[in-house]
């Protein structure tokens, strides 16, 4: 049985924990006191000496970016809700409301003025932040200015007004009758924007106050109370206040009402729509809840024309998503369910649970499992297989879409006759059905040939922007890429026809956008589509497939766990899989016993997963395929901690040698007696790097595999060379150009490869050398053509051109599928062989268990989300036993605390169960009464302890067992 998280104290709290600046940046450093960025220097004030209003940027209102040169790198970290020109839209259309400040907060500019029936308030909220790095010194110096919104309030005296209209004049006339007949002043804010609101903000008073003034002067402004007002500002505080706005449904609501704003015009024009626009796209800068988006989608479609809701809904790829599933909810009624079969379902063998079995035999159209660490996902998968055919499917009707190769491989191994394969190949047959003279390219080579083929096309210049963006994987570049090709649709085909090239991420988008135009191949004509690993697709693929399912009318089962997504550098987000399974659209189920890991190793994983924000929907609990209850002995036996103080990286790599030495030796010693394997996890294969070296010295005997994937870098050597020194090409006689190619790359090597090139000379002379042994004939067959008058000089070094360009994409494709082989049989041959010690990263142990495991963690109060995911699926690989090696700055880290309060759990629940042998009857006492039996029961236990010290288990700060001689050399850190 699991231990409740209810009866750990402190650790059911983890999910709503308050977010941080980190939210916006990990650069935000510090906390308002004296260290990081955030410190309590970084007040609201003046501007810098030279420095005003023009000078300062007010970029980070706009959009999250960085940009480097000669050793600075400037960051802006956009902060408030609305986009500036949002807010001034909201304010234009007379509908924008703002918050009266508490007395608390505000600056009262205008106290004890008897002689005024108004009075003036002042606040102060972030809108966003300028990060300056100048590393170009011996020092990095770091510099963060903060860009306010300054808030002005003008209400009646003794007003308890708590919302004001936000007004973009001074409203007229300035006084209105009360119920009582009395004048009394318009109740109004003004907002302006400043770097330094000690000098701007003045200004703004005193344009407000004195058309209000009896004497029509403006309000004396006491500026030294302002300063210290300013001196005692929380911007801390302030800028958690606004994290917690991106994060909550508050940001939907705020965006939505925006949007409401904007339509309850009798007419919006198009500039106003191009704003909207903007700002749909500027919330992709931060993770917004799904019910966020819920909500303004819904706005959307409520207040706006529907031509212009299904544009503003591509604006943002969340919106596109949202309007996707409500398209594909209105078809529900038509897709394909399987047929009753009473005699399928009980032919289901007895070995699976009733979690699966439920979700097996599912007749729902549209339905998503929800399935935790090792609780049988790709079982389930196979046995629905099993059931539709049983059912009378035919199983060439049933299409099996897996993320990676081997997977889908797999699939087609148990079940030849059903459609098995990737999501890149589904796209990649339809789209090379319809563009056969598509070659699959890279992003680099495109956009090298695109500078080629089009080096002043204007078009052209923004199409190669938005790859690079793509290729980068910014924020909204996949939203940005698809609207653009949208509106550029006919010019892009005929580019791509050009050159002759596409890539896998622009693949999707246009067929996409052709899904109703495109012809697909006969594989592709099933009525039953089941996704493996969906969590690791991208949005866009979710919203491809999604529209796929809308279009075939086919039954969708999806299968997945976003808490256990890894992939985001692959744009994959757990935010879709959890827009699906919160829509309401999608029948869920969800599988939580795991046939992998014992309970102690389920229990430590469970107290990481109750903090995994994207398990916050489904409530995903490990519960081991065992009937046997931990104990604190033996949790503390099969899952040991070590957490080691490191004030950096580096200092805790120079100290790991000890460690592995007296901490994680012992360990693996006692794993090897009992002729168990042992795993090595850690996130960065250069820590791989240095465990590994421990481990060859310790064990000179054993096996070390290591089925980390290699990875490479396609090759754009060619294309770089063409971009650059092709005129120097065309300029010799055609029978030398295969030379002066060959000569011209390895002689140009630094301009081309630049600070690579020495470490890739080899290399690089290599490719080359296979490039003229290979084409050597066909280019010599053009210069016999060109000798006889049968091929005009331009046109034999068009030919030239195309060829190489040609072969760079062949060689990075077959390169590439060759590495992806290699990768896949290395696993396999290491996973199975006969070696006992295995190393990998986290990444590339997904998917895989092992006897026995060690997790290189590093703690951090504050912890991504994606390590936060990570590090959950380390924890879940060990089916024996586990020892995490963790380290971080924190004296008193929390993961120490969370272990010994599983401990404290266990042991808890130890002595009730004994109390209840003991006759005593739990239920009928009160809480006061069981504590006292409890308490009288733990005095008991330690009358009995034996004197004598006991060796204690690795966890907390206990110190590991060492090796005295060996321990002299490679001392373990304090």
């Amino acid at each position: 049985m699991p231990i409740m998280l209810d009866d750990i104290s402190s650790i059911s709290n983890k999910v709503i924990r308050a977010v941080t600046p980190h939210f916006f940046s990990t650069m935000l450093t510090g906390r308002g006191g004296t260290q990081g960025v955030i410190n309590q220097n970084l007040k609201p004030g003046r501007y810098d000496l030279g420095q005003s209003a023009h000078t300062m940027p007010l970029k980070p209102l706009n959009d999250k970016s960085k940009s480097s040169s000669n050793g600075v790198t400037i960051r802006t970290i956009p902060m408030g809700p609305l986009t500036p020109y949002s807010q001034r839209d909201s304010i234009a259309s007379g509908n924008a409301i703002l918050n009266v400040p508490s007395s608390a907060e505000r600056f009262h500019v205008t106290p004890g003025r008897a002689n005024l029936d108004f009075d003036v308030y002042v606040d102060l909220t972030p809108q966003g932040t300028v990060l300056k790095e100048d590393g170009s010194g011996d020092k990095m110096i770091r510099h963060l200015d903060v860009l306010y919104r300054m808030e002005v309030f003008l209400l009646a005296s003794g007003s308890s007004t708590e919302r004001v209209r936000i007004a973009d004049t001074v409203p007229r006339p300035l006084r209105l009758p009360d119920a009582a007949g009395k004048l009394v002043p318009q109740e109004f804010a003004f907002v302006g924007y400043s770097f330094a609101p000690l000098d701007d903000i003045e200004a703004m008073i005193d344009m407000i106050s004195v058309q209000f003034s009896p004497t029509g002067q403006g309000v004396h402004v006491d500026v030294a109370g302002l300063a210290t007002w300013m001196s005692d500002y929380d911007l801390y505080d302030r800028i958690c206040r606004q994290a917690e706005i991106w994060s909550s449904a508050a940001i939907g609501e705020a965006v939505a009402e925006h949007v409401e704003n904007l339509f309850a015009q009798s007419s919006v024009s198009d500039p106003e729509l191009n704003r909207l626009a903007a700002q749909l796209r500027y919330l992709e800068n931060y993770t917004v809840p799904l019910e966020a988006y819920r909500v303004i989608y819904d706005a959307i479609r409520r207040v706006a024309p529907a031509q212009v809701a299904d544009v503003l809904a591509k604006q943002n790829m969340n919106l596109l998503m949202n309007g996707t599933m409500a398209a594909l909810e209105d078809l529900k009624p038509q897709l394909a369910v399987p047929p009753f079969n009473p005699q399928a379902i009980a032919a289901l063998p007895s070995k699976f649970s009733a979690q699966q079995r439920e979700a097996i035999t599912t007749a729902e159209p549209l339905s998503l499992t929800t399935a935790g660490a090792g609780t049988g996902k790709s079982t389930t998968i196979l046995a629905r297989i099993d059931y539709l055919t049983a059912c009378g499917i035919d199983p060439k009707e049933i299409t099996v879409l897996s993320f990676t190769n081997a997977a889908a491989d797999n699939i087609l191994a148990k079940n030849p006759k059903v459609g098995s394969m990737t999501i890149s190949r589904m796209v990649l047959d339809i789209y090379k059905l319809n563009h056969p003279t598509h070659q699959v390219s890279t992003i680099d080579t495109m956009v090298n040939t695109l500078d080629i083929f089009y080096p002043n096309d204007d078009m052209v210049r923004a199409f190669r922007r938005r790859l690079i963006e793509v290729d980068k994987n910014q924020d909204g570049a996949t939203t940005a890429l698809n609207a653009f090709v949208e509106q550029h649709f006919d010019a892009v085909m005929t580019v791509l026809n050009s050159i002759e090239q596409t890539c896998l991420e622009l693949q999707i988008i246009i067929a996409y956008q052709q899904i109703d135009q495109m012809a697909e191949p006969p594989h592709l004509a099933g009525k039953f589509l089941i996704v493996d690993e969906v969590q690791d697709n991208s949005i866009f693929e979710f919203v491809y497939l999604l529209r796929y399912v809308t279009k075939h009318k086919q039954n969708m089962f999806i299968v997945g766990d976003a808490s256990q997504t890894l992939y985001e550098f692959r744009s994959a987000n757990p935010k879709a899989l959890n827009a699906l399974e919160g829509s309401g659209v999608f029948k869920t189920y969800k599988l939580t016993t795991n046939y992998r890991s014992n309970q102690e190793i389920l229990d430590f994983a469970n107290v990481h997963l109750a903090d995994i924000e994207a398990n916050a929907l489904s409530q995903i609990r490990l519960q081991a395929n065992s009937l046997s209850q931990p104990t604190a002995k033996s949790f503390q036996e099969k899952v040991q901690l070590k957490y080691c103080t490191a004030q950096s990286q580096k200092s805790f790599k120079e100290d790991l040698p000890g460690y592995m030495l007296n901490v994680v030796k012992p360990y693996v010693d006692a794993c090897l007696a009992r002729g168990e394997k042992v795993a090595f996890l850690s996130y960065k294969k250069t820590d791989l790097q240095l465990m590994q070296a421990s481990l060859e010295k310790f064990y000179p005997g054993q096996q070390i595999a290591d089925i980390t994937s290699k990875r490479r870098r396609p090759t754009t050597i060619f294309s770089q060379y063409v971009k650059l020194f092709w005129n120097d090409v065309k300029q010799v006689q055609p029978g030398d150009a295969s030379l002066v190619i060959y000569k011209g790359i390895t002689d140009n090597l630094d301009q081309i490869a630049g600070r690579s090139a020495a470490t890739v000379r080899t290399f690089i002379q290599k490719i080359v050398s296979d490039w003229w042994i290979a084409q050597g004939p066909t280019v010599d067959s053009w210069v016999r053509l060109f000798n006889q008058g049968s091929l005009k000089r331009e046109e034999f070094f068009d030919r030239l051109m195309r060829n190489i360009l040609d072969y760079e994409i062949d060689q990075n494709g077959l390169k590439q599928m060759v590495l992806n082989q290699q990768n896949r049989q290395r696993k396999e041959q290491n996973n199975q062989g006969n070696a006992n010690l295995i190393m990998s990263t986290i990444h590339g142990a997904k998917g895989l268990e092992f006897d026995n495991v060690v997790v290189l963690h590093q703690y951090d109060t504050v912890l991504p989300e994606d390590q936060k995911r990570m590090f959950y699926v380390a924890f879940t690989r060990a089916m024996k036993s586990e020892l995490v090696l963790s380290f971080g700055k924190q004296k008193n880290a929390a993961i120490e605390t969370d272990y010994q309060l599983i401990v404290n759990a266990l042991e808890r629940r130890e002595r009730i169960d004994l109390l209840r042998k003991q006759g005593l009857n739990l239920d009928a006492m009160s809480a006061e009464e069981v504590e006292a039996a409890l308490s009288t029961l733990m005095t008991e236990e330690a009358q009995d302890a034996a004197p004598t010290a006991a060796v204690a288990p690795i966890n907390g700060t206990s110190s590991a067992p060492t090796n005295d001689a060996a321990s002299a050399a490679v001392p373990v850190p304090a």
